[in-house]
């Protein structure tokens, strides 16, 4: 890593080969089941979450880390020599960007730049792999993670709307409330937030349109692909071996979403996320 330190949080659902190939530091967020609270990959794996969750009745909360906890990482890597590149959830789903933000003033302004991914998930995630192969210098990084953001495309699918609508995360997508029940929406993220892409009648049919929304988006374009899953493995396989023969796959990454994530976007939720690989 050199002279700069990547760090995000939790919700960008990295690999953990990818995270110790760039010695990336992850903060992880905390989910709590009434008053039981779990340290996101800590001391509940996303496996064991996506197993409780089905079995609560009760929707779980999600909180923020404090800003202290930024700062005691930040604070190491100043006191060693380095730059940080801290890279975070949008700041309109989570509090986590403004902790950072402020850590970042308790230790030292000049040697921290802080980014709000406006996404989530390894929607996130691909920023910060994008940075994490171009750290050679701040300025390096953070151009790559903005390229990634702007050219990151993002499509998913829940079971139900129930999660989001409960933890106050849906946003556009709020007009889907009321539907019938047979509408299954293909959602993205606009702006830091969840909206419609489509709406279709089935999940099968809505399964069909993200893969052909893909497909129309991409072209012809070699990408680095990821593939989220909310407890529905066998499923996120079949996705990559449909999105293999659909378009050039450079890079592809397989993960669980985190328990954060998934107290929000509920069990059964399948991600589909891309970008240029030539980022």
């Amino acid at each position: 890593m050199g002279n700069l330190q990547i760090v995000t949080d939790s919700t960008a659902d990295l690999p953990e080969d990818v995270v110790k190939e760039y010695g990336i530091k992850v903060v992880p967020l905390s989910v709590n089941f009434g008053d039981q609270q779990y340290i996101d990959g800590v001391n509940l794996t996303a496996k064991e979450f996506y197993e409780k969750l089905r079995q609560e009745p009760k929707i779980p909360t999600t909180s923020q880390p404090a800003p202290g906890q930024f700062a005691d990482v930040y604070r190491k890597a100043v006191e060693a020599g380095r730059k940080v590149l801290s890279i975070h959830i949008s700041s309109k789903l989570s509090g986590t960007y403004q902790a950072a933000s402020l850590a970042a003033e308790m230790v030292g302004k000049e040697h921290i730049t802080v980014v709000d991914s406006v996404s989530v998930s390894l929607g996130l995630g691909m920023q910060v792999i994008a940075a994490a192969k171009n750290s050679h210098t701040l300025e390096t990084a953070r151009q790559a993670a903005l390229d990634a953001k702007k050219q990151l495309g993002l499509l998913f699918l829940v079971d139900t709307l129930e999660y989001m609508e409960k933890n106050g995360r849906i946003g556009r997508a709020a007009s889907l409330l009321g539907s019938l029940l047979q509408i299954k929406p293909v959602l993205t993220f606009t702006d830091g937030t969840v909206d419609v892409t489509e709406k279709v009648r089935g999940s099968r049919r809505a399964y069909r349109r993200l893969l052909e929304i893909f497909k129309e988006r991409v072209g012809g374009t070699a990408v680095d692909v990821a593939v989220v899953h909310g407890g529905v493995e066998a499923e996120a396989k079949e996705l990559i071996q449909e999105v293999q023969g659909l378009a050039e796959c450079a890079q592809i990454y397989l993960n669980y979403i985190s328990p954060v994530v998934g107290s929000h976007g509920g069990p059964g939720i399948l991600g589909l996320i891309w970008k240029p690989a030539s980022i």
